[in-house]
């Protein structure tokens, strides 16, 4: 193994007077990618934080590597004060490579992004995501990097991410994401940290393992505390004056026993409630189109989309960010309306709307509050019940209820929008990026009551996982300004299709790549009058090299995932994931030379 670049020793840390992390002890080594692991407010972000320096852990010692660079993507990033893309993203790069950004502004849509209006969420995402790829840090630390952001994105992050030659800790709800990056697992556990070797794939069989274990040592220690408490109250004064000793190793057992037993979350064991039966049509669009008004935009959003929406359905809509995704669910919600075409309501319809940017929460309020204004109940399945034993369903202790909201981490904000949707009662539930921020636990509940859900269900996400286990349909914004329309899961899409359609087409990205060349690279830089013999003979062989490792990808994921062969045969297991790994890494980088010497081939040869 390498030489490590950080170790820790006896590590605890707190939050508001609580203990998140103690006697934790491990090291960090170069070309490492770490999942961490855990519920919401566990401790990750605050990980994170103090690896990077910011914050300061109450106790123990961290060792890092002389002169290491460390760069952090925040759960949160701000909205970036700059009038200069190119020196913002450069920050922290002594010799930036003006060609080498030129091409992430382009793979990322940033080219002709307007930094004098209010970026989005996905947008500011992608700008810190260039910064901290294009600074080639010896650790890079990403909180939740595939929030906000759409699905062709991500996927050219996943390659982007294993192409790098860099050791990188991750913290993300995305399963299909940590299947494909993680090579090392850190599980935050009541106070524990928790490490395992190798990849994301059977994480929760592992988990469930630990704890059928753990759960042995409990009922053990259990016994000798029923065993040792009968003693201490049914013995002689005097015995136990002289068997003190005893006595406090009786504590100590019943304090250990509740302060490091391995937690076995349950499922939160409520459902989704609906008022009565919509009609059986509930939304029809004939002939919608959309454009925004004061806009440069001169071409609709949306055009001309007709589309039943009936009982019971559920449909999933993915696209780009900024294809119109939102506006199509606002326009069906009467929020927007069309620039032409009309929309029929059906009878009987109550909407629920879950909004992405959370702008539902009153930051000075409290959870408590926040599901009751006046008053300590709330109405829960036709049941009164105390609004602190409803809040605990969403894992919201007395303190935290009482809490303000500006202190809410952000999975913690949406598992409160998620306490207030399950209070009222609707037939039909809209939901926009629902999953960002979410820990396991809670995304297992939202997938399972939308799954029990007898209502109808529209979902905007690029969360893969939850998007096969929760929609049939799917409404797909391509990138012709067209919504093809697709019968079954994503999965069953990304066979078929891939996410081409999603992706702006090849002369738009050269015409954007001429642009920001010509903005920021010296003319005489470019005098290139024809490809060279190995340029040319690269692009006409790279297609087939890709094939080949996309067939060999596919062989080696189709082993790994074959029953029990971690359990079973764990040396495969671990030459797969070397395997997977190269194999990906090799993949990645003929992709980008092909994109690279296509571009460059047009710019030579335009057509």
């Amino acid at each position: 193994m390498s030489t490590p670049l950080i170790t820790t020793q006896n590590l605890k840390f707190s939050q508001s007077n609580k203990t998140l992390i103690k006697d934790a002890e491990f090291s960090i080594h170069k070309y490492d990618r770490i999942i961490l692991v855990g519920t919401n407010g566990c401790g990750k972000s605050s990980f994170l934080r103090i690896l990077k320096g910011i914050d300061v852990p109450d106790q123990g010692k961290i060792w890092k590597a002389p002169n290491i660079k460390i760069d952090l993507l925040e759960q949160n990033p701000q909205m970036p004060k700059t009038n200069n893309l190119t020196d913002f993203i450069s920050k922290g790069n002594y010799h930036p490579n003006l060609s080498k950004i030129s091409l992430i502004l382009e793979q990322l849509s940033l080219t002709n992004i307007d930094l004098t209006k209010q970026l989005s969420g996905g947008e500011i995402r992608k700008i810190y995501l260039a910064q901290s790829i294009l600074n080639e840090p010896d650790i890079i630390l990403l909180d939740e990097p595939t929030n906000h952001i759409d699905l062709p994105t991500i996927d050219w992050l996943e390659k982007k991410l294993l192409e790098l030659n860099t050791t990188m800790i991750i913290v993300s709800h995305d399963q299909e994401f940590l299947k494909k990056i993680g090579t090392r697992i850190f599980w935050f556990n009541k106070t524990q940290l928790i490490k395992r070797e190798g990849t994301y794939n059977n994480f929760f069989e592992w988990t469930e393992e630990l704890i059928d274990i753990e759960k042995h040592k409990i009922h053990k220690i259990k016994q000798k505390i029923k065993n040792e408490t009968k003693w201490s109250v049914e013995g002689i004064s005097g015995r136990r004056k002289r068997n003190m000793g005893r006595v406090k190793e009786l504590e100590k057992l019943n304090q250990n026993y509740e302060n490091n037993k391995i937690s076995d979350n349950k499922s939160i064991d409520i459902s989704l409630t609906k008022t009565n039966d919509s009609s059986v049509n509930i939304a029809e669009t004939l002939n919608v189109s959309f454009k925004y008004e004061n806009t440069y935009v001169k071409k609709n959003v949306i055009t001309d989309f007709n589309y039943k929406i009936r009982r019971n359905d559920r449909i999933g809509i993915i696209g780009a960010n900024g294809s119109g995704k939102t506006t199509l669910i606002k326009i069906l919600q009467g929020i927007y309306k069309p620039t032409s075409g009309k929309v029929k309501i059906g009878e009987r319809l109550s909407i629920k709307y879950f909004d992405q940017n959370k702008e539902t929460i009153k930051l000075d309020s409290s959870p408590w509050k926040t599901l009751t204004e006046d008053g300590d109940h709330v109405e829960f399945l036709g049941k009164k019940i105390h609004v602190l034993s409803y809040l605990k369903k969403f894992l919201f202790d007395e303190k935290k209820s009482l809490q303000n909201n500006s202190t809410l981490s952000g999975g913690e904000k949406v598992r409160l929008l998620l306490a207030k949707l399950f209070l009222n009662n609707h037939n039909f539930l809209i939901l926009d990026e629902p999953t960002n921020d979410l820990d396991f636990e809670t995304l297992k509940l939202l997938k399972e009551s939308i799954s029990n859900y007898d209502g109808t269900v529209l979902i905007i996400s690029h969360d893969r996982y939850f998007l096969d286990h929760t929609v049939n349909k799917l409404l797909v914004f391509e990138n012709d300004n067209k919504i093809f329309q697709h019968e079954g899961n994503f999965t069953d899409y990304f066979e078929k299709y891939g996410l081409y359609k999603l992706i702006k087409s090849n002369s738009k990205k050269i015409n954007q790549v001429k642009a920001s060349k010509e903005n920021y690279i010296k003319p005489n830089i470019i005098s290139k009058k024809k490809l060279s013999f190995k340029e040319t003979h690269n692009l006409k062989t790279l297609p087939d090299k890709i094939e080949i490792l996309e067939i060999k990808l596919k062989q080696l994921e189709n082993l790994l995932n074959k029953n029990d062969l971690y359990r079973n045969d764990k040396t495969t297991f671990d030459k797969t994931i070397v395997e997977i790994t190269d194999v990906k890494k090799n993949l990645s980088i003929a992709e980008d030379e092909l994109l690279e010497l296509q571009i460059l081939n047009d710019e030579i040869n335009p057509q």
